[in-house]
């Protein structure tokens, strides 16, 4: 993917690491602190730009990688060399005050704060951004489950972002992995006209679309695509981390697929509803649901689903009262 000409020069599409934060939900997120900076060093050294390292609590009970504590961030950052450590933080019902008390021991550690934002929760969420831009953290605001969505919304909800002056970043995460590739190029490009500031876009690859989705968004005007180690991810998985990276430049996939194995070494074997994703994604479903039908139907669960139309469902209960 070419650079491209702006007003400051030349910018080039980068691409962001996913793998501990998304990959985590596969195992619960318990990567071994060997394998964790390990990842970070070889990422680091294969020049991926951008690596999250997980979710942001003070909670002692969770994971290292859903703490996201200072100590490791700063271990993080030493590993990964240039590379620029990122985490994300669902904003969920805390206000201001309690983003700031999250970020303020990690704020030196941090590069780059993501934040998760239904398009209703908007200007409670940009609430949040503005504490992150307070911190002095480069501040994310990622709209999720896009496909829920009717274009327009979307387009008025970037528009509301731009207006607001508070991210820096603006993300697009198609959730369901249920984003056709022709309905992503009128709603990228609309995208980019409305939002001034750097653009992103998170695929899932429940319909086998994630690299053709994320070429079509860098071709869009986009600034970032996410990638994981093997597609790492919820449901369907994301792009794979070395495709991303063959949209923008080299790669060296000789260390990618030797840092996979030992990532995989660490991943259980996949659950008895796996193979619904890709039915989820025809149906425009949240992938956290195909548990839900899987509990509800069983072996009947795809007979079930493909009973279902494509809609832009909000609640897993509108599809379990069809039952």
């Amino acid at each position: 993917m070419p650079a491209r000409r702006t007003a400051t020069g030349l910018r080039r599409p980068q691409i962001l690491d996913v793998t501990l934060r998304d990959g985590g939900y596969l195992n619960a997120w318990r990567f071994s602190d060997a394998t964790v900076r390990e990842h970070a060093k070889v990422l680091g050294e294969v020049g991926v730009p951008y690596v999250e390292v997980g979710y942001i609590s003070d909670d002692p009970a969770l994971e290292a990688t859903l703490q996201c504590a200072p100590d490791l961030l700063r271990q993080i950052g030493e590993d990964t060399g240039q590379a620029r450590v990122v985490a994300m933080l669902g904003v969920n019902g805390r206000g201001p005050q309690e983003v700031t008390d999250l970020l303020r021991p990690r704020a030196e550690v941090l590069d780059v704060v993501r934040l998760t934002c239904f398009v209703e929760r908007v200007d409670h969420v940009l609430a949040a951004a503005e504490a992150v831009c307070a911190s002095g953290v480069t501040c994310s605001l990622n709209l999720i489950s896009i496909t829920a969505y009717e274009p327009e919304e979307l387009v008025a909800a970037v528009e509301r972002v731009d207006r607001s002056g508070v991210a820096e970043w603006l993300y697009l995460a198609d959730s369901r992995g249920a984003l056709l590739p022709e309905a992503a190029t009128e709603l990228f490009a609309g995208v980019r006209a409305a939002w001034s500031g750097t653009a992103g876009f998170h695929a899932h690859d429940n319909l086998g679309h994630a690299v053709a989705n994320s070429r079509i968004a860098l071709e869009a005007g986009f600034d970032l695509v996410d990638g994981s180690l093997n597609g790492y991810g919820l449901g369907g998985g994301n792009t794979d981390l070395a495709e991303a990276l063959a949209l923008v430049g080299e790669v060296d996939r000789p260390r990618l697929a030797s840092l996979a194995e030992r990532l995989a070494a660490e991943m259980p074997p996949p659950p008895p509803f796996q193979h619904l994703y890709p039915l989820t994604g025809r149906r425009n479903l949240e992938q956290e649901w195909a548990p839900d039908v899987w509990e509800a139907h069983g072996e009947g669960s795809e007979e079930f689903l493909r009973s279902l139309s494509w809609k832009r469902y909000k609640d897993v209960g509108e599809i379990l009262r069809r039952a």
